[in-house]
């Protein structure tokens, strides 16, 4: 089968020696220590051509986990649900959705909150930049088809409605989500049953980071959140609404190669968690998708978050799915998903998808195995 020459130059590149470089030099170095993984498979191209793929949610099916759905982002018409072979399975046209989050199991009542007509239900939340509302629906398990659920739509308040998470608080299992605005704003809001099978919502912090941040991740079983500033770092506040959001922590930081510099090349874009289910709450990892020089930087979950390792993902052996570049979201799951994914998938945007003969193409999402990244980094 052809190979995808296209990514030869982005291969190269990749190979530089570790030393810093200007924006106009191209992608950053990446560190010596990289390792490369190959994507298993890609979804179809999203509508929206040039920037407009953007970020995934994984959703695990807990009764048949080959039948997982990834709800990806098209921010130029709205969203779209994949299956595991990448073949689309439902899609709407409900306004340029920028980020989202998914989570399943949250119980919704029909009878003025009587709690044997509770419902588990899952929820899926986006940013929508041109209603600028928070977009909060239901999900089908078996057509992945998506209902609105808000009685009103939360207004943002933001001028650019940007990165987006979903938290669910093991203290008091109540549902919150984030979002955040290109100018550095994050707000935080409560969803809950109205009793009548929707949602309503009610605001409960609004902070700045400082500057322009986007990638945003809550660790539930823990109680913080994860938000990048896209410039800057990756910073940990507490995601309970009473706590401080004047007190952060700093996991990593931007300027690679640089003496004081991290391990992350400007920008900071999507950040996931990768969280075992069975395994203690310090036990995982942290991934951050390091724009600047196309690689993922791995963290330990417990602090303080010592540095695991970064991978890139290049061409697979076949040469029938492309390597990736300028991600921007991303996310993965522990669960497996099958014999392709025994240990959990990682789904990420590319930036600069191609044709098996090398030619543009509409951006879409990689799926790769959690096993190889695992094995590639020695990760246990």
């Amino acid at each position: 089968m052809t190979l995808k020459i296209s990514h030869l130059v982005s291969v190269a590149l990749f190979a530089a020696t570790f030393a810093a470089c200007s924006d106009d030099e191209g992608p950053a170095p990446v560190p010596s220590d990289t390792v490369s993984v190959t994507p298993t498979a890609e979804t179809v191209p999203v509508k929206g051509n040039k920037d407009a793929a953007d970020d995934p949610a994984i959703w695990v099916n807990p009764d048949d986990p080959e039948q997982s759905l990834i709800i990806g982002t098209d921010k130029k018409n709205g969203l779209v649900v994949y299956d595991l072979s990448g073949a689309i399975v439902y899609q709407n046209a409900d306004g340029r959705m920028n980020n989202v989050d998914v989570r399943s199991g949250y119980p919704i009542t029909t009878d003025n909150g009587n709690p044997d007509t509770a419902t588990p239900t899952i929820i899926v939340a986006a940013t929508n930049r041109t209603s600028k509302t928070i977009a909060v629906y239901a999900m089908n398990p078996n057509t992945g088809a998506l209902s609105d659920i808000m009685v009103d739509p939360i207004p943002s308040n933001m001028e650019d409605p940007y990165g987006l998470c979903l938290y669910r608080s093991a203290v008091n299992g109540k549902l919150y989500v984030y979002a955040n605005d290109k100018d550095g704003t994050v707000s935080q809001w409560q969803l809950y049953d109205n009793g009548l099978g929707q949602l309503r919502y009610t605001i409960q912090r609004i902070w700045s980071v400082g500057s322009q941040p986007e990638g945003c991740v809550a660790d539930d079983a823990n109680g913080v959140v994860y938000i990048g500033e896209e410039g800057k770092g990756i910073w940990r506040y507490g995601a309970e609404p009473k706590d401080s959001f004047n007190e952060r922590t700093s996991v990593d930081k931007t300027g690679l190669g640089n003496a004081s510099g991290g391990h992350l090349a400007a920008d900071v874009e999507g950040l996931a968690l990768y969280a075992p289910p069975a395994a203690a709450p310090d036990v995982g990892y942290l991934i951050a998708s390091s724009q600047g020089n196309h690689t993922y930087v791995v963290y330990d979950r417990a602090v303080p978050h010592a540095y695991r390792g970064t991978f890139q993902i290049v061409d697979n052996s076949s040469g029938d799915v492309d390597g990736v570049q300028e991600t921007d979201g991303l996310d993965v799951v522990s669960a497996p998903l099958g014999s392709d994914y025994p240990a959990g998938l990682l789904v990420v945007q590319d930036g600069d998808n191609k044709t098996v003969d090398g030619s543009d193409a509409n951006q879409n999402f990689k799926y790769v195995s959690w096993a190889d990244v695992a094995e590639a980094l020695g990760l246990e």
